[in-house]
């Protein structure tokens, strides 16, 4: 996910003419934070790593790390459901995968119905930055750390969004 240091105005409705209309602050949104997640469907806990970098391969080898720090027992795979990215298919992030005993399994294209991340995703978004003004950068990103620091927090309204329950068609 892809956060931009700028709030996004949420949608309101309002009589015209009537008052109550918000004026927010606004930064230039030049500078973003990059978060490559996993969420474990089960106990809907997040595996997060922030950064400014872009994301590219050798930050998703550095990920499947952190992956493996968070569940430790190499004698069992890790199976991780991933997009289409060009990162996310070359030779070295497989052959790390291989290497940490991480089975990856790609979702078709445009599917991302599919990828229970996206749904965290779009919490986070809808909790962080809409409607929101981080002064600066540091505010912003002291905000996200906050909030998946805190997710067992949140985990009430995440069990009825993360749920496994796909409809097959």
């Amino acid at each position: 996910m892809h956060q931009i240091h700028n709030n996004k105005n949420d949608y309101a409705w309002q009589i015209r003419g009537k008052g109550g209309t918000r004026h927010v602050l606004s930064n230039t949104g030049r500078r973003r934070l990059n978060i490559i997640g996993a969420l474990n469907p089960v106990t809907l806990i997040p595996t997060i790593f922030l950064t400014e970098a872009n994301c590219d391969k050798e930050l998703v080898q550095i990920f499947f790390g952190e992956i493996r720090k968070e569940y430790p027992d190499r004698e069992k795979a890790v199976h991780l459901f991933l997009d289409n990215a060009g990162y996310n298919r070359s030779y070295e992030v497989k052959s790390k995968a291989e290497e940490l005993n991480i089975k990856l399994h790609y979702l078709p294209p445009y599917s991302p119905n599919l990828n229970l991340i996206e749904r965290l995703w779009k919490y986070c978004k809808k909790n962080l930055v809409k409607n929101r003004y981080y002064p600066s950068f540091d505010d912003f990103f002291q905000a996200n750390l906050d909030f998946f620091g805190g997710i067992e927090d949140h985990i009430r309204g995440l069990q009825s969004l993360l749920t496994l329950n796909f409809q097959i068609i």
